[in-house]
């Protein structure tokens, strides 16, 4: 089954990036828990991420994250990702480097959280075990 989360999780990345949010929220159950970083969130529920979305499109709205590496750990998945945009008001461009930890329960996303460090993400999904 973890392979399986893996997949899943590339899946959810290309339909961000596709701007398919209906596709995008399907990948996760309707409870989901997802903290964006320790200065937002958390968001809860599918109009959680939707509200999400549209804040941080409103603030970059050519935003594309994609996977570096994801990493098989079970239930969960550990990624390594990167995305770039460029602010809407400003033009100017950011490139970032992240870690997400993500916990799967029947196909659907339960737990999404994202870190600065890869410690730090692998530190939260021992905590969860």
């Amino acid at each position: 089954m973890s392979r399986r989360n893996v997949e899943l999780a590339h899946r959810a990345y290309a339909a961000f990036q596709a701007r398919d949010f209906d596709e995008w929220v399907s990948y996760f159950d309707p409870d989901v828990e997802f903290d964006a970083t320790e200065m937002e969130g958390p968001f809860r529920g599918h109009e959680g991420l939707r509200e999400w979305a549209a804040g941080l499109l409103a603030a970059f709205p050519n935003w594309k994250p994609s996977i570096v590496e994801a990493r098989d750990l079970g239930d969960r998945v550990l990624i390594h990702g990167s995305a770039s945009g460029e602010g809407a008001g400003s033009g100017v461009g950011i490139k970032v480097d992240f870690w997400q930890a993500i916990e799967f329960r029947d196909g659907r996303v339960v737990w999404y959280a994202a870190f600065r460090t890869e410690a730090d993400a692998l530190e939260a999904v021992a905590l969860r075990e």
